[in-house]
């Protein structure tokens, strides 16, 4: 006995080395297990007096709620409340085990079977106790045990058990003598350790993959979700075909989760939809979609919007001239940066809109209706006098465009002031103003008939003059159009 007790013990211990992964429901395998524990038996001598028994047993699992366990055991059963026996047991069994519920490593199985026993009554001196010596009954017996296991998985396959059962004999010679008609019995507790050689064709993370694909592939057979992305590795290699061992297949910032149940973007392609943009860079930094290569549609790419020309892919028109950011680049190749690409005082979109040019700014003059009037924005004088100064020069020579574009125009000039000084030398002041800029107009050839000229001092002021910048804003050239 003491020989077979020691191959056991090799033979778990060396499974246990050389398994490591944490046990979860097991299904469609087999193990072999050694059981150590102590007898109690129940007969009409009575008296508990604890025996040592030893079980060796093969266990087949086809499913990972039900096993078939067969084992033989050799024990010792003893009486001695009234009267005393002794007797080496051998049960041969067959056992039905049902898995309950997994608590993590914990597992409950409760089992029943048959067994087929040989017992020897004998006394102190190993004599055969009287009927036991007669043959009045065979020396094998039925019992039918029954009872439960609490498991503890210390690897994926290495598992020790707490066992205690009842085994109940179908006769009534346990203990050589029959009293009554109960039949004799005994009970069993002590620990199970079992080795479980697990069939590659099982899936025991539940993640779609056998445990022979796992292994092909690399993943872990007890984790579902080897690289952590929240998709379950058999739904990554049998249906959106990416790799279970990275969390981003196409490196594209994106999880493969993300990719495939969220943005709906291919995980197998980091450019969706081909813009120049990876999807993540997309998704997370630009805002833009990753399924439209022009999220905006203003004819040019989120790509080339972001990497080339620097317009926002979320505004078809970014810098706000009228004209769509792909309108300005590939039709009117003017600045999508710059509302007025020329600089000559009118948007981009304005001058397409009228056919003038909005890369040339010699055509750039405001166009206005019969009565309304427009301050002259640049038109600045040196002070006191009415001598214009150089940066005047190019608005005039914008205003000296527009007229001459349209001779059928009439415009009065108005000089304003500030309230510094007298009003008559305002009133004059704002005249001489307004002349001045007349003959420079006059001087680049635009007809003195078509322009009027009115000095206004400081009688109509737009904003207050009792600041700096309402004074600025007073000391003005004002064009109204008369016809």
């Amino acid at each position: 006995m003491r020989k077979m007790i020691l191959v056991c013990c090799i033979i778990v211990l060396y499974f246990f080395i050389t398994n490591v992964s944490i046990a979860q429901s097991l299904e469609k395998g087999y193990g072999i297990g050694i059981a150590f524990g102590t007898t109690a038996g129940r007969t009409d001598v009575g008296g508990f007096s604890p025996q040592p028994i030893s079980r060796i047993f093969g266990r087949f699992q086809p499913l990972k709620n039900f096993a078939i366990e067969m084992g033989f055991g050799f024990g010792m059963l003893e009486g001695n409340k009234f009267g005393f026996f002794s007797s080496k047991i051998i049960p041969l069994d067959l056992r039905f085990l049902f898995y309950t519920l997994n608590y993590g490593r914990l597992q409950p199985i409760f089992f029943t079977g048959f067994s087929f026993m040989n017992f020897n009554p004998v006394d102190q001196q190993e004599r055969k106790l009287p009927n036991n010596a007669k043959r009045v009954y065979s020396n094998w017996m039925g019992t039918l045990p029954m009872g439960v296991n609490l498991a503890y998985s210390i690897t994926r396959s290495s598992i020790i058990e707490l066992t205690c059962s009842y085994s109940l004999g179908t006769k009534d010679y346990l203990d050589d003598i029959k009293a009554n008609k109960n039949n004799d019995g005994f009970f069993f507790t002590g620990i199970n350790i079992y080795a479980f050689f697990e069939s590659e064709d099982t899936d025991p993370d539940g993640d779609g993959l056998t445990t022979r694909e796992e292994k092909e592939l690399g993943t872990d057979p007890s984790n579902p979700d080897t690289d952590g992305d929240r998709l379950r590795d058999g739904y990554e290699v049998h249906i959106y075909r990416t790799n279970p061992l990275k969390k981003d297949t196409d490196d594209d910032g994106l999880s493969d989760y993300d990719e495939t149940l969220i943005s709906n973007t291919n995980p197998l392609l980091a450019d969706t939809d081909g813009d120049g943009l990876m999807d993540g860079e997309e998704v997370m930094n630009y805002h833009t979609d990753p399924l439209n290569p022009d999220t905006d549609s203003d004819g040019l790419t989120d790509g080339d919007e972001v990497l080339k020309y620097r317009t926002n892919p979320l505004n078809k028109d970014t810098d706000g001239d009228g004209l769509s950011d792909g309108a300005e680049v590939l039709i009117h190749t003017t600045d999508p940066l710059n509302f007025d690409t020329d600089n000559g005082g009118v948007p981009d979109g304005k001058e397409v809109e009228r056919g003038t040019n909005p890369l040339d700014q010699r055509d750039d003059y405001p166009i206005i209706q019969v009565g309304e009037k427009i301050v002259l924005i640049g038109i600045t004088f040196e002070i006191g006098k009415a001598t214009l100064s150089a940066s005047s020069i190019d608005t005039l020579n914008i205003v000296v465009n527009g007229l001459m574009a349209n001779p059928e125009v009439e415009v009065e000039i108005s000089g304003h002031t500030d309230n510094i000084g007298s009003a008559k030398f305002n009133e004059k002041l704002s005249l001489m103003r307004a002349e001045a800029v007349k003959q420079f107009l006059v001087g680049k050839g635009v007809s003195s008939n078509r322009i009027t000229v009115k000095g206004y001092g400081f009688q109509k002021p737009v904003a207050p003059n009792d600041t700096e910048e309402g004074r600025a804003m007073n000391r003005r050239i004002e064009f109204l159009r008369t016809k």
